[in-house]
């Protein structure tokens, strides 16, 4: 009997587990693939930039992470009805790839990109 009751909590116990993992929503970026935040430097900064240069805003993409990207990635993000932190997670990072980065062809935008900004695909 004890051993049916126990049964019987570890599988609504799982089922709890992945309709919560369900319901938690779509937003998430891939496992590894860290928000790109001010301060930092490297692809994924040089990735957004090329998106903001892509969306019309005349910054350099020098893979570094200041104020000018911090103002134009803000502006973008009050724009598209983000909220504008100055952070591109998973919401922002769609809006730049997708809305942006994949419809550029670029090689470097179709293959690098995707694996250092955070989407939810």
């Amino acid at each position: 009997m004890i051993k049916n009751v126990v049964r019987r909590g570890a599988v609504t116990l799982g089922a709890v587990a992945v309709a919560v993992t369900s319901l938690a929503g779509v937003a998430h970026a891939d496992r590894g693939v860290p928000y790109v935040k001010p301060n930092q430097s490297g692809d994924g900064v040089a990735c957004v930039q090329q998106a903001l240069r892509f969306a019309g805003y005349g910054i350099d993409r020098d893979g570094k992470y200041g104020t000018a990207t911090y103002a134009a990635l803000t502006d973008f993000q009050r724009k598209h009805g983000l909220s504008a932190d100055g952070i591109v997670g998973p919401k922002t990072g769609d809006a730049l790839y997708y809305g942006y980065l994949k419809p550029s062809g670029g090689l470097v935008e179709g293959e690098l990109c995707p694996t250092v900004i955070p989407t939810t695909h």
